[in-house]
């Protein structure tokens, strides 16, 4: 899998956790599978199974970060923190919003710790619900079947997650953790014909890599603007 620098995977990359110190726990931390979907219908799950609390005291007085969880998918080619900034990724998020680009919609019901989220893609063309992403918790629809961007119909789409303030437990099957109430295979599952595999990032061409160290003032408005120039620099980590 694809993530960044933040991420510390366990138990053979099923458990995600994120640095939450030196200022990390700001961070969203994020994770990419390198098995894509361009057919079928497929799901997989996530678990917040840790919560974590941080706050800090600056000028304007003292603040509180909470917990954050992003699920969905995203082409190869996108960056691999689930945000705003990305046109090449679709997700929900905790707080029951869908979200593709500026373009976000209360359609969901939250979910939190230690509850099970599914998410099912749908590109089975035969099906009524195709070209849809759809949110189960606990193995209850919280979420109608929403349609993908023009933008991403026809590309291999990668699950993905963002996060903050929590650990995950990510489950590609193929034995789900909470059942569905209709038949789904896992991603884990997945016929060849249905999957593509990633492609690993070009190396530099001269061989070297370039390491930017951004400087900014607190409450000014730092983390967007690393998060917009991510956005644009998808390769960069």
């Amino acid at each position: 899998e694809h993530t960044t620098l933040n991420v510390m995977p366990a138990a053979g990359g099923k458990l995600l956790m994120g640095l939450t110190e030196g200022g990390f726990q700001y961070l969203l931390a994020g994770a990419r599978a390198n098995v894509g979907l361009q057919g079928g219908r497929y799901m997989f799950e996530v678990v917040a199974v840790e919560t974590t609390f941080s706050s800090s005291s600056s000028s304007h007085g003292s603040r509180q970060q909470g917990q954050t969880i992003h699920v969905g998918f995203a082409t190869a080619g996108s960056h691999v923190v689930l945000s705003k900034f990305s046109t090449d990724c679709i997700f929900f998020d905790s707080e029951g919003n869908f979200q593709h680009g500026t373009n976000k919609a209360k359609v969901s019901q939250h979910f939190g710790r230690d509850q099970v989220v599914g998410v099912v893609l749908n590109l089975d063309g035969k099906s009524p619900n195709a070209n849809t992403i759809s949110l189960f918790r606990d193995g209850k629809r919280v979420a109608q079947p929403q349609k993908l961007p023009e933008s991403m119909i026809g590309r291999p789409l990668f699950p993905a997650v963002s996060f903050r303030g929590v650990t995950l437990k990510v489950n590609f099957g193929p034995v789900p953790l909470s059942p569905l109430p209709f038949r789904c295979r896992s991603l884990q599952e997945a016929s060849m014909a249905d999957c593509q595999l990633g492609v690993a990032a070009p190396s530099p061409a001269n061989g070297r890599c370039e390491v930017l160290l951004p400087v900014g003032l607190p409450d000014e408005g730092t983390f967007h603007w690393l998060d917009r120039c991510l956005g644009k620099k998808t390769h960069d980590i």
